[in-house]
């Protein structure tokens, strides 16, 4: 065997590699990658087993090579495997059903089919898939949401493989509606069906008016304007005891506090006409915190 250098896309760097002249593969030292491949005659193995013939002075290089090869040549799907069931964990952590779990695996095999993965961060991939996947299926989350078990993929990458993800799979996956996510972070603070009917009505009316925020902080400032005004309404079944802190809403939001205080700032001048009439009346908006 000979030694030389080459570049290694799983290692992402130039390493130490060996040229097997019986196999004709050059393979990677550092881990074990097969990094060009060569047709030949004679067999590679021996009732399963690997056998290839490597001189004194280079065993060392290549000891923690073989068990790799073996492991590929037993079990080539195992990679997949391994990576259904860490989407499975991630899908249990967000609590999601079983239908976007299934259909994350689903854009994720079609991705490895592809050679999609290999050389990539895997955890940021399968967070892309389930993001996607949640998207596909009616029920969206957030990148923020999706990134905390994602097993250390920061939004960063996750939102890059998820556009490069939609190109390749040819995924026609709309934007995050904002509103889809209301119900949900409406939720989280207790807000009764009627806020957050409230919420919804003000979002859609929020894009009338010359507010340049996110969509997530526009939704933040809805819902802590909703929540002050929540407890004057007497006619109906009250879940929220008291006006609920603004760090509460951003919390529920995903968003920081300072993020929903400008937003809230924007947004207050236009308070009159984004808030339903249905659901407090005008002088009751004097009841909402100056900014």
């Amino acid at each position: 065997m000979e030694k030389d250098s080459g570049f290694c896309s799983d290692c992402k760097a130039y390493t130490d590699v060996v040229l097997d002249h019986r196999s004709g593969d050059t393979i990677c030292t550092e881990c074990g990658l097969v990094l060009e491949e060569r047709a030949r005659s004679d067999p590679i193995t021996d009732n399963g087993v690997l056998t290839v013939n490597i001189s004194n002075d280079n065993k060392k290089a290549v000891s923690s090579v073989l068990p790799r090869l073996h492991k590929t040549l037993r079990n080539p799907d195992k990679s997949l495997h391994i990576a259904f069931e860490s989407l499975g964990v991630m899908a249990d952590g967000l609590a999601l059903v079983a239908t976007i779990r299934d259909h994350a695996k689903e854009l994720y095999e079609k991705a490895d089919n592809r050679k999609f993965c290999r050389g990539r961060n895997c955890d940021a991939i399968m967070a892309a898939c389930l993001f996607l996947a949640c998207q596909e299926k009616g029920f969206p989350r957030t990148l923020k949401e999706i990134s905390t078990v994602a097993n250390g993929a920061s939004r960063k990458e996750i939102s890059r493989m998820k556009e490069l993800l939609k190109k390749i799979l040819e995924v026609d996956s709309k934007t995050t509606n904002v509103g889809d996510l209301s119900r949900r972070c409406c939720s989280r603070i207790g807000m009764a069906n009627q806020d957050m009917k409230a919420v919804l009505e003000t979002l859609n009316k929020s894009e009338e008016v010359d507010v340049r925020r996110s969509p997530q902080s526009t939704l933040a400032a809805v819902m802590y304007m909703i929540a002050q005004l929540s407890n004057d309404k007497s006619t109906r079944d009250l879940t929220l005891q008291a006006v609920c802190d603004i760090a509460d809403v951003s919390q529920a939001a995903d968003v920081a506090v300072a993020t929903t205080e400008k937003a809230y700032k924007d947004l207050y001048p236009y308070a009159s006409r984004i808030i339903p009439n249905w659901f407090v009346k005008l002088e009751a908006l004097k009841k909402l915190c100056v900014p």
